[in-house]
């Protein structure tokens, strides 16, 4: 009896720990060049993208981009880019979402903001590839290549697979 509930309970704990699923506000690129160059090979791509650098660390390997300004419907949000750059080029969104507040009548007026910003550890997934497409693309140019995961592995398998 002992001996089932262990097994049950490392069959749970494999079940949930198999993310079949990447990590959705990151991404990471594998290159064949020195660390250091990576890093400038990172610094230029963003740059050439729009991104202003605010601050560049060559000694932590480490870049991140100032907030920048995304809308889908009515919603807001802002986002910026870390790079990490350690065996792999990782990169994430740091996002935060605009939430209007409702203030009651006798506070219109008094100089509060109607909005709020929230940190939020999820973006949804159209706004988080108009970010990572571009930045795919570019460090594809740049001998950095993306790194597949096992689900994207399989929808690339799936989806040739229906073309058949």
């Amino acid at each position: 009896m002992f001996a089932t509930r262990s097994l049950l309970a490392v069959l749970i704990s494999v079940q949930f720990s198999f993310c079949p699923n990447p990590p959705r506000m990151a991404r990471h690129f594998r290159y064949q060049v020195s660390q250091k160059e990576a890093l400038s090979i990172s610094r230029t791509v963003l740059e050439n993208l729009g991104y202003e650098i605010e601050f560049y660390t060559k000694e932590s390997h480490l870049i991140k981009t100032f907030n920048t300004p995304i809308k889908k419907d009515f919603r807001r949000y802002d986002y910026s880019l870390a790079v990490i750059v350690a065996d792999q080029v990782e990169v994430y969104i740091i996002a935060r979402k605009h939430i209007f507040k409702r203030s009651s009548e006798s506070s219109l007026g008094g100089g509060k903001s109607m909005t709020e910003m929230d940190t939020v550890d999820w973006l949804p997934y159209s706004l988080q590839q108009k970010i990572y497409l571009p930045l795919i693309d570019e460090f594809a140019k740049n001998s950095l290549t993306l790194i597949e995961t096992i689900s994207s592995e399989n929808h690339l398998y799936n989806n040739s697979m229906a073309d058949a």
